[in-house]
């Protein structure tokens, strides 16, 4: 007997590791490299099919806006089927859009690919691997998320820097099967690791959810939540304004494309270390404050790519600072929702943020886009996400220091 005692604690621990393990993989390879590697084929399509920048760069901008779009479907999705069954289906089917991108010859075709690519993308982000995770790091629950969502910043260091190298050496056919075949790791290991959520967790899930649907109504109506919802949507289009296109910016530049590939490593990955800075930034002072540091760093950086030769090493710093700032606005749907409105009864909240940050992602690789053609340069494309991101910052200072809601708030018929 006190055999079998010691056993089951290390079953649990071990559990609980290798569900954390396959959850972080899940979103370095089935989340990124579908995701972060895109951008890097852009030149080469638009030279193959003589398609615009713009027309390019809408194909990252529909998986964009459907991975935040798809966020409250996703979240009934699990709670009907589980989170392993979404993960599981969600990576085959980037899988399969990968191929299809592969196969891809023209814009129809290309667009239909990346619609697949979002809905997939969608299945296995942050929030099923969250919700997987989540019921097993009850004491422990916010480091473990923070640790898997690192997964996401190692991937985008990582994604461009394999597609970069593949598209030169193989072309870029091979290099969308290539990443295709990537996704058989987390689909075995979600086969073979991941343990169906139990009857007793899933029935909490559902409890917490009828519980904090009434919030709804509450949040609607509260200035401070839509402050903090519009300046999402401006701080999103900002950081992807840059980085869906600072590919096709530094090659456009005289730039070779491994290095251009190479900038967009470094931006992805520093943004890993972004999380991390900007959640410890929220811990001591404030997820606003969190947020207007990381909002700085994209000024920085924008500024920076503006006046700075891409020929100078200068640019891989430059990549860097912004992607401390793309890191922490990743970050700060959660980390706002958390502070103002409680942990609790959260997640109707949690969901309209991301539907804002979303909508702000999805938009800014598509208008800058449509301006750099229009004017045939990227300083106005770029002037124009800075002043987003400028945009962004103010209305964060005009929420102030002490705004007046930081608990949930009483409902608007009280």
């Amino acid at each position: 007997m006190p055999r079998h005692t010691e056993i089951m604690p290390k079953l649990g621990l071990l559990r609980r590791w290798s569900m954390l393990v396959t959850a972080f993989v899940v979103l370095l390879v089935s989340f990124s490299f579908g995701l972060f590697s895109l951008p890097v084929f852009y030149p080469s399509l638009t030279k193959q099919f003589g398609w615009t920048h713009a027309e390019a760069a809408a194909g990252g901008a529909i998986v964009l806006l459907l991975i935040g779009g798809l966020g409250p479907a996703i979240g009934w999705l699990v709670d009907r089927y589980s989170p392993k069954n979404v993960l599981l289906a969600g990576a085959c089917t980037v899988a399969a859009s990968l191929v299809l991108l592969s196969r891809s010859e023209g814009l129809r075709q290309f667009y239909g690919s990346c619609l697949m690519l979002g809905i997939g993308s969608a299945a296995v982000s942050l929030l099923p691997t969250s919700l997987l995770i989540a019921p097993l790091f009850s004491k422990q629950r916010g480091l473990a998320v923070g640790t898997i969502n690192a997964g996401v910043g190692l991937g985008g260091f990582l994604a461009p820097l394999i597609s970069g190298t593949l598209i030169r050496t193989r072309g870029t056919s091979h290099a969308f099967e290539f990443l295709s075949f990537c996704m058989a790791v987390p689909i075995v290991m979600i086969l073979v690791i991941v343990w169906r959520t139990s009857g007793e967790e899933r029935a909490v899930s559902k409890a917490r959810k009828a519980k904090g649907a009434h919030l709804r109504g509450r949040a609607g109506a509260m200035r401070l939540f839509w402050m903090f919802g519009i300046s999402l949507v401006f701080a999103a289009h900002s950081m992807t304004g840059i980085q869906q296109h600072i590919v096709l910016f530094l090659t456009g530049r005289g730039i070779s494309p491994g290095r251009a590939a190479l900038a967009l490593s470094i931006l992805l990955g520093m943004s890993a270390l972004g999380k991390v800075l900007g959640g410890a930034a929220a811990d001591k002072f404030s997820a606003r404050i969190s947020m207007l540091l990381s909002v700085v760093f994209l000024g920085i950086g924008i500024v920076g790519l503006l006046v700075i030769s891409p020929r100078s090493y200068l640019i891989f710093w430059i990549a860097g600072i912004f992607g401390l700032g793309f890191g922490g606005v990743f970050n700060a749907p959660p980390l706002i929702a958390f502070e103002y409105f409680g942990i609790d009864d959260v997640g109707t909240i949690l969901g309209w943020f991301m539907l804002c940050f979303g909508a702000g992602t999805s938009t800014g690789a598509l208008v800058s886009g449509l301006i750099y053609d229009r004017t045939g340069s990227y300083f106005s494309s770029f002037a124009f996400d800075l002043a987003m991101a400028a945009a962004a910052f103010f209305l964060l200072l005009a929420i102030g220091r002490k705004p007046e809601v930081r608990e949930p708030v009483p409902s608007v018929a009280q």
